[in-house]
């Protein structure tokens, strides 16, 4: 009973953080970059959450940093999912050494922790949250790859998946159109978990000041700059920690009620 319950909350947070970024910056006084008044506000019914270090309102930078995270969470959870799925395909469908091959391609990978192969991308590439997005997106590759295979594997051995192949059909015609379809459920499971992951990734690095533009709205930047004013304006990193908090364990919660 508790499950459902927490499952519904966090739907209902996620759709609540979807609809005051996707509609409030339409009617927001005040944009995120600007300075708009003295620097380091307390909150007021001028300025709600009061102003950052720089004058700009922290409310206006919050909604839009939650905006911006989500969105690149959602393209970098994208790429994750469409490549390991393909991946996931072609070495659960394949035999022989293109099985082997691609097997021992991503196991080999797995070796790298998907943050540290990010890490890695984003130092090759240069800084830049264009780069930080394609990075964790990559990075999160061969884990999903890995774990939606062993769905394919279990759906490949049913009778119906055999019954096909009698038939004459190809490989890839019985994967995209028999063992796909009766595997979304483990499917969609790792890939609420993966976009869990993709947030925490992304945060975590423009936490570490990789995002290139310091002035970018968005909720690891926003937390890595609010760290410092911890004594004098506290609220400028816990309002940025505790969205991306609630919203990583949210999906993850959301991840677990699917998979049960």
């Amino acid at each position: 009973m508790k499950q459902p319950l927490a499952a519904w909350i966090s739907v209902g947070w996620l759709v609540l953080l979807i609809a005051c970024s996707g509609f409030l910056p339409l009617i927001l006084p005040n944009g995120p970059y600007d300075p708009i008044a003295d620097p380091l506000l307390p909150p007021s019914s001028q300025f709600l959450m009061g102003t950052d270090a720089l004058g700009r309102d922290f409310l206006s930078r919050t909604i839009y940093g939650a905006r911006m995270t989500l969105s690149a969470g959602a393209l970098a959870a994208t790429i994750t999912i469409f490549t390991g799925i393909m991946l996931g395909l072609i070495v659960s469908t394949s035999k022989g050494w293109v099985d082997r091959v691609l097997l021992g391609l991503i196991n080999a990978t797995l070796a790298i922790p998907g943050l540290l192969f990010a890490l890695l991308l984003t130092a090759s590439m240069g800084a830049g949250f264009r780069t930080v997005i394609v990075a964790i997106g990559f990075g999160l590759i061969p884990g999903y790859a890995r774990l939606v295979r062993s769905v394919f594997l279990q759906v490949r051995n049913e009778e119906f998946v055999t019954a096909a192949r009698s038939v004459g059909l190809t490989p890839m015609r019985v994967a995209v159109f028999h063992i796909l379809p009766n595997a979304i459920r483990g499917v969609a499971t790792f890939s609420a978990l993966h976009f869990s992951w993709a947030i925490m990734g992304i945060t975590t690095l423009t936490f570490l000041g990789l995002s290139g533009d310091p002035s970018i709205p968005e909720l690891g930047a926003m937390l890595d700059a609010g760290r410092q004013y911890l004594p004098t304006a506290p609220h400028l990193a816990i309002i940025p920690g505790v969205i991306i908090s609630l919203t990583i364990l949210s999906i993850y919660r959301i991840s677990e009620a699917l998979s049960a």
